[in-house]
């Protein structure tokens, strides 16, 4: 059957079954929820490279995007209680992109996450295609909260998601822990595709602080690698003001021990609520680079960012404006090699909307 055929019959499932649920003695133990999030924005972008792949010229574009605020998603969570205090739970989510309507990747219905566990009082255990332990527990303390528009969060974390990974995560108060740990797949080796991490938070009152860890490989043999990043993290959000800070090592080796980079990212937020529906955020984000393989005096990449969000609309619907400068690098710390030649810096201003369902 093919991928949209899929997408279709289980949307369809999915609706039917939010709406009917599966009969009265189902419904007394166990949920299902339908949800998702829409989100678009207009983008004026300087120093755009053309689409051409051969091009190395370009200008300023004016386009359309998805993911200003939060990629854009749907997907299926379901909770069953299975007595003392135990639930069986799971969740199936795919990522799409709002202005073309296209899948957020070919041929995997739910490339956000698609796992299974159970949840209980000492903690949740859950297995499948997952977000590693430093997304989940860094959101609260980075200034834009993963705004595509425009926080280099990808550049922060590399790869977000992991399949085949066996998660644990325990929270009492204002203390939560986590580790993962991916298993290699029917054909890798150890090396190339395992991956493991983990960290604790806390947060109290205005007060937070974390530590989190994250090692991963490469996917091919001929190219494997070992990245390995530590981040640590604070915030304090004495209404209405909110402040974070935080810094991430890393170091990424070859399978033979040679050295592909060495680098530590900062980054510091200031964020003022200005009404109860209107919140402004300025950033700062800057990478120092140690050490480039091939790169002897390496550039070091800053972007300035600033973030307008306004949610008197209503409870689920938010308008936003933002706008960013990136020397040294494209946006969000894109390689220089994605700006037309010659070019080392790049701004951007967006308008959007974002709709929770």
């Amino acid at each position: 059957m093919k991928c949209s055929t899929q997408f279709k019959a289980l949307a369809k499932w999915a609706a039917l079954a939010a709406c009917a649920g599966y009969g009265p003695s189902a419904l007394a133990q166990s949920s299902l929820t339908l949800y998702g999030l829409a989100d678009s924005y207009i983008e004026y972008r300087s120093n755009n490279r053309s689409s051409t792949v051969s091009s190395s010229s370009g200008g300023s574009a004016l386009r359309m995007n998805s993911g200003g605020l939060s990629g854009s998603r749907w997907g299926l969570r379901g909770v069953e209680d299975l007595g003392g205090g135990m639930q069986a739970v799971f969740a199936l989510e795919s990522g799409f992109y709002m202005h073309t309507g296209a899948m957020g990747e070919a041929e995997r219905p739910f490339n956000r996450q698609a796992f299974l566990g159970l949840n209980g009082p000492y903690g949740m255990l859950s297995l499948g295609r997952q977000y590693i332990s430093m997304f989940d527990l860094l959101p609260a303390f980075m200034p834009l909260t993963y705004a595509g528009a425009y926080e280099p969060m990808p550049f922060l974390m590399g790869n977000l998601r992991l399949d085949n990974s066996v998660k644990y995560r325990v929270a009492t108060g204002p203390l939560a822990a986590q580790a993962h740990y991916q298993l290699d797949d029917a054909s890798g080796a150890p090396y190339q595709r395992s991956a493991w991490g983990g960290g604790v938070s806390y947060l109290s009152g205005p007060f937070g602080l974390a530590a989190v860890y994250d090692q991963s490989g490469g996917v091919a043999a001929a190219a494997s690698n070992r990245l390995r990043k530590l981040a640590l993290a604070a915030t304090y959000a004495p209404d209405p003001w909110r402040l974070t800070i935080g810094y991430r090592w890393a170091q990424d080796k070859t399978a033979t021990g040679n050295l592909n980079q060495r680098d530590d990212m900062w980054w510091i937020g200031v964020g003022y609520r200005i009404s109860p529906v209107l919140r402004i955020t300025a950033a700062f984000y800057y990478d120092d680079v140690k050490a480039r393989a091939g790169a002897g005096n390496p550039p070091n990449p800053r972007q300035h960012a600033l973030q307008l969000v306004y949610g008197g609309l209503s409870k689920r619907t938010d308008l936003y404006a933002a706008a960013a400068y990136a020397r040294n690098s494209a946006l969000n710390f894109a390689p220089l090699s994605t700006l037309p030649a010659g070019k080392d810096s790049q701004a951007a201003v967006a308008l959007g909307i974002r709709h929770k369902f």
